[in-house]
């Protein structure tokens, strides 16, 4: 019989650590220069970047899932200057991890179609992040009269909710419309059985100076308005 106690007191114990165990902590924003999108790119587009950070805070390897010429190249040299401070495992370890970044760009004209080339999804099959599954463009604010660009930090849970979302870069008056685009999405969670039960996103809002009428090929016909590629 006390042998019977202790071994129940034995199990009571180590399902109180494992209970009482912090969960593992995603890595975050620290710093970083933003991307300089070419001024001649006339279409709008998204680009998604699957990114590895160190356990000392570095980026590391940079794959691209969702791509649209010319802003995906920028977006990956300018990530790479990116610091966060790193995930951390669950006896707060700083350990290596990924984090999506995306970049949202608006098409710079508000009254006609643009001419470019429509995102294209790379792949989708990376399981270490959430992945995008419903997105939006964010509306150019009627108060604005140039460009601008916000970065949102959102925090996605196991059920690829967004639970938070804070800007970490602003610039008003285009921050109010941003957060309210992240706000919308739904995103696919990770599937990986390492990753954080949560996880943030960081996306780039690029909101692009209005043009006053149709932008088009020298030659061609008129353009169609570049979509959005469909969540598969």
């Amino acid at each position: 019989m006390r042998r019977l106690a202790t071994l129940t007191c034995a199990i009571v114990l180590a399902a109180a650590a494992a209970v009482a165990q912090p969960e593992m902590e995603p890595a975050r924003f620290a710093d970083g220069s933003l991307a300089g999108f070419s001024p001649n790119a006339v279409a709008g587009g998204q680009v998604m970047l699957s990114v590895g950070v160190t356990p000392s805070g570095a980026v590391s390897t940079i794959e691209v899932l969702r791509s649209t010429p010319p802003y995906t190249e920028s977006l990956v040299q300018a990530v790479k200057s990116w610091r966060f401070s790193p995930a951390l495992d669950s006896k707060r370890i700083p350990m290596t991890s990924r984090v999506l970044i995306g970049a949202i760009v608006t098409a710079p004209s508000l009254t006609a179609p643009t001419l470019g080339t429509p995102p294209q999804d790379i792949t989708t099959d990376d399981g270490r992040i959430p992945f995008p599954a419903q997105t939006s463009m964010p509306q150019y604010p009627i108060t604005a009269n140039a460009g601008g660009t916000v970065v949102v930090e959102t925090r996605v849970d196991a059920g690829g909710r967004v639970v938070a979302a804070t800007t970490v870069r602003s610039q008003p008056p285009f921050d109010t419309p941003a957060l309210e685009t992240a706000r919308s999405w739904t995103f696919r969670p990770a599937q990986s059985p390492v990753a954080p039960p949560s996880q943030y996103a960081y996306l780039v809002f690029v909101f692009r100076a209005p043009l006053t009428g149709s932008v088009l090929a020298p030659g061609g016909p008129k353009p169609s308005p570049v979509p959005l590629p469909t969540t598969k």
